[in-house]
């Protein structure tokens, strides 16, 4: 995925799902999602197609579980769609293609990853994912450590 054409075989050695499933946080204003969601992919057709790009990408949604507490990188690609999809409108009027293929490329990986995530986590570990929150200073981890700190100081309380 990408600037280019994507084929299954290659996406576990993207540089683009690498970054998205890395330990840097991506920020919704980053020229990196314009890169990202700039691939050509045939979208999967049948459940042999779709078990295939599963399996693929499993080193890829396995970072981005681990990491994407501390980054929030979901939840921006979450963000990139929806500015997407404000797009779509005079998009489609202008006869200019990007923001419906932009937005369609965010949509995909957004329903590929939260298929992943919420077949493998609990109701509570799937909430850490979409309780980020960006924190001034360097030691900071966002909502995952705010999300935490209140776990504890209830626990303390009881």
């Amino acid at each position: 995925m990408g600037a280019n054409s994507s084929s299954i075989s290659e996406l576990p050695e993207n540089e683009y799902l690498q970054k998205l499933s890395g330990s840097e946080p991506i920020s919704e204003n980053d020229p990196f999602w314009n890169q990202l969601l700039s691939f050509s992919f045939t979208t999967p057709t049948n459940s042999a197609d779709l078990k295939l790009l599963e399996e693929a990408t499993i080193s890829v949604c396995k970072s981005l579980v681990e990491k994407n507490p501390r980054t929030g990188n979901l939840g921006s690609l979450i963000k990139v769609f929806l500015s997407r999809t404000k797009e779509l409108k005079i998009s489609a009027e202008c006869q200019n293609h990007l923001f419906i293929w932009q937005a369609h490329n965010a949509l995909f990986i957004i329903c590929c990853l939260l298929k992943v995530f919420i077949s493998r986590m609990s109701e509570e570990e799937l909430q850490l994912h979409f309780t980020y929150e960006e924190k001034a200073g360097p030691s900071s981890y966002g909502g995952y450590t705010q999300v935490l700190m209140k776990q504890t100081s209830h626990e303390k309380l009881k």
